[in-house]
């Protein structure tokens, strides 16, 4: 079992469904309360990721993370200055199945490292959505 990070997928009518190697964990009615499950198996949502592409043009050393077809984040390798061969990596979403993001953001040293931060803050900005709706 992969465990550390599980796929949330939508399940036609059904909700959403938590898939590990092609095996269904659980299924809920809806995403927060998937993203709950994956948090509390102290897991990570698997995003999807491709290059960023601007203009028509792909952007070197950087890519766009989404979830259910929708950008919710980043992670770009910074090229100059104190924080050359770095990684940044933020959420920014204004889909409006999700809440608001609180400007989550951070560098890590490698490619690998930002993903696994930016998955593991979103699937934790996701599962606490309750907290923070009024």
């Amino acid at each position: 079992m992969n465990g550390e990070r599980l796929k949330v997928r939508l399940a036609y009518q059904r909700g959403f469904q938590i898939v590990d190697s092609g095996a269904v964990l659980a299924a809920f009615e809806n995403h927060v309360e998937a993203f709950k499950f994956v948090r509390n198996r102290g897991a990570r949502v698997w995003l999807d990721w491709s290059r960023t592409v601007i203009g028509g043009q792909s952007v070197p050393y950087d890519f766009t993370a989404s979830f259910l077809q929708s950008s919710i984040g980043r992670i770009s390798k910074n090229q100059w200055g104190s924080l050359s061969g770095t990684w940044s990596w933020s959420i920014s979403t204004s889909d409006p199945r999700f809440r608001l993001h609180g400007g989550q953001r951070g560098t890590a040293a490698t490619r690998d490292e930002a993903v696994f931060q930016l998955e593991r803050e979103f699937t934790r900005f996701i599962a606490e959505t309750e907290k923070y709706r009024r």
